[in-house]
């Protein structure tokens, strides 16, 4: 009798949700994850999914270790940030709501090289971003917005087929190149 109530025990404590073990991952699906620190890039780097994920920091933050995240339902916000030099997760195919990349000093280059759809993108005030490779996507629900980026050189969009709202691209200076030959709708 002593031993079957202790397997019930085990059986109930491994259903309760405060319990995980060390190898899994933390992957809320209810609220932001926010980046600040390497540490929490790589408490997160294992997860497939996210509800949203916000990277504000002063410190460097590397996110490729991000590499497994596949979708995000909501919003994807970096910035501002001042130790992020690149953007780049590998494997990323889709964001819900909004890609948010603003004000981010030291960020060089925006590489989402398998994002295929997105709710809205916007890339503003970026001081040293020279280059956006979104080669994959095709679709943007809202608005597509690319503004003040003084030193930004390329915009590879060249999947890109419809656009919900605006297509706005001003106010960089520096840009030479937008590969963007598939576009076929923009409201």
């Amino acid at each position: 009798m002593r031993r079957s109530r202790s397997s019930a025990l085990l059986v109930l404590l491994a259903a309760c949700p405060g319990t995980r073990t060390a190898g899994t991952p933390a992957c809320p699906q209810d609220r932001t994850v926010v980046i600040g620190s390497q540490d929490d890039v790589k408490r997160h780097a294992a997860c497939e999914s996210l509800s949203s994920l916000t990277v504000r920091t002063g410190a460097p933050v590397d996110l490729t270790p991000m590499s497994t995240l596949v979708t995000i339902s909501g919003d994807l916000d970096v910035g501002p940030t001042v130790g992020v030099e690149e953007l780049k997760l590998s494997e990323l195919r889709e964001v819900g709501g909004t890609v948010r990349i603003a004000s981010n000093t030291s960020l060089h280059g925006l590489f989402l090289p398998r994002l295929e759809k997105a709710g809205r993108i916007e890339v503003e005030a970026n001081a040293s971003l020279t280059t956006i490779a979104l080669p994959r996507l095709t679709a943007v629900a809202g608005a597509f917005v690319v503004a003040g980026n003084s030193l930004l050189e390329i915009v590879d969009i060249s999947a890109l087929a419809t656009v919900g709202k605006d297509l706005v691209v001003a106010d960089n200076t520096a840009l030479t190149l937008i590969e963007g030959g598939k576009l076929e709708t923009v409201q």
